[in-house]
């Protein structure tokens, strides 16, 4: 599946014509035309907008992996909560103990 049949199939499912989801996405028509006869891929801004308007991740789109593995360390180094000194120092534990980093 490409690009183009992914974002075509989110649309249909969430019951979108091309025209609501540019308007929603803040995109133009034609735009979500040429990403779905696969004439032209997505820029990084189109491609974030579509992603957050159809409630899948940029990953999803380009990969169709519903769920992109981190990792631990990429969990870790995720978590906005934590000090990038603690972040450093669960990384360095989790190596210690052989986790998988």
């Amino acid at each position: 599946m490409q690009i183009a049949s992914r974002v075509r199939a989110k649309r249909k499912a969430l019951g979108l014509t091309q025209k609501e989801l540019a308007a929603v996405a803040n995109i133009t028509h034609q735009q979500i035309s040429k990403i779905e006869s696969d004439e032209g891929l997505p820029s990084v801004p189109v491609l974030l907008s579509l992603s957050r308007t159809l409630g899948v991740t940029a990953d999803y789109l380009l990969t169709g992996r519903k769920v992109a593995s981190l990792g631990i360390r990429g969990e870790i180094r995720a978590q906005s909560g934590l000090s990038p000194r603690a972040k450093r120092s669960l990384i360095q534990l989790i190596g210690e103990l052989g986790g998988d980093v």
